[in-house]
């Protein structure tokens, strides 16, 4: 919830006042380790999602024909989430969609923090505006076949991404959505296997993010590449 601020603050102030004076909310039951309660709205492909030693696990042994995207049913706009990704092979490619939204076909539109080789950490507006940062910080921290920790705060128009405890994404963006869903994805293409673990969803988070407190996270915002 937001705290009440002084209707003589104006513009900006505001603004900045509002989001930093959040109670953080974290939501109990994003996922319960067990099975896909509250991920199995309308998901397309379900046969590609199972549930595994406490993971949510997108895999085939066959070609990917089309991205493949597991929904959660909670909304997001302000929120910080973390999990630990692991990916099979790391030339393959996974993401983690948020404030997006599902499209008839079954595809989303919306930010994605990409996975994959050359693509960890960094933000691309799926079925939009395509690759939105060219930062290689996530390249540089990810253990290739590992689990990596991947770290994601949106607030207002603000997005950071960190990859095992490194800062990637780092942007100001007021074109883009500031609501929608969490998803997760597989891609299209040869045989892979992608497995989320350990996450966790918080609304309203405090601005801090890999020891970085909000003014130092705000000097570190850019905006999107052009096209």
């Amino acid at each position: 919830m937001l705290v009440p601020v002084r209707s003589t603050i104006i513009g900006t102030s505001l603004v900045l006042c509002a989001l930093t004076a959040t109670t953080a909310e974290p939501v109990a039951e994003f996922f319960n380790g067990r099975d896909l309660t509250g991920w199995n709205d309308e998901p397309a492909d379900m046969k590609y999602w199972t549930v595994a030693d406490g993971a949510i696990v997108g895999s085939s042994t066959e070609k990917i024909l089309h991205n493949t995207f597991l929904w959660s049913d909670t909304p997001v706009d302000n929120f910080y989430f973390v999990c630990d990704v692991r990916l099979t092979p790391n030339n393959g490619n996974a993401g983690i969609q948020f404030r997006s939204q599902r499209l008839e076909d079954g595809h989303a539109k919306g930010f994605q923090a990409d996975i994959g080789a050359g693509w960890w950490g960094k933000l691309y507006h799926e079925h939009g505006r395509g690759l939105l940062d060219k930062n290689e910080a996530g390249n540089q921290a990810v253990k290739p076949g590992d689990w990596n920790r991947y770290e994601i705060l949106a607030v207002g128009d603000s997005i950071w991404t960190a990859i095992n405890g490194k800062l990637c994404t780092a942007l100001k963006d007021p074109q883009g959505e500031q609501q929608g869903r969490i998803a997760l994805q597989i891609h299209s293409g040869p045989p892979i296997k992608v497995e989320y673990r350990g996450l966790k969803l918080i609304k309203n988070p405090k601005l801090e993010l890999v020891g970085l407190d909000e003014a130092r996270l705000r000097e570190a915002l850019q905006s999107p590449q052009k096209p």
